[in-house]
């Protein structure tokens, strides 16, 4: 059976213009660096279980992920669990996730 994670980060609406121009979506699974769009979902292959899921923002020329946040989220076995990540109105804020039906 397939087992896989999608995850989308989304900009919120009132600053969202400012980091499509200005900064890149950072997501950690399990600590590797995958590559990830905003508003469209990154889908990784994964073994079912609990996995470490961390989504941030990283502006051009910065090393560090601000906002980046990390949760646990439990992936049951052959399915696709879906997950968006966004980030508050203040670009400091944290982005929540939530689960979602994918």
């Amino acid at each position: 059976m397939n087992t896989f994670i999608s995850v989308t980060p989304t900009p919120h609406w009132a600053n969202g213009w400012f980091l499509r121009v200005f900064a890149a979506p950072v997501l950690l699974i399990d600590g590797v660096e995958r590559s990830a769009r905003w508003g469209h979902p990154s889908i990784v292959a994964v073994d079912p279980g609990d996995h470490r899921v961390s989504v941030g923002a990283r502006y051009r020329g910065t090393r560090s992920a601000l906002g980046a946040v990390d949760a646990v989220i439990g992936i049951p076995a052959g399915v696709t669990t879906g997950v968006t990540a966004t980030n508050g109105i203040l670009n400091h804020q944290p982005f929540v996730m939530r689960v979602v039906e994918a």
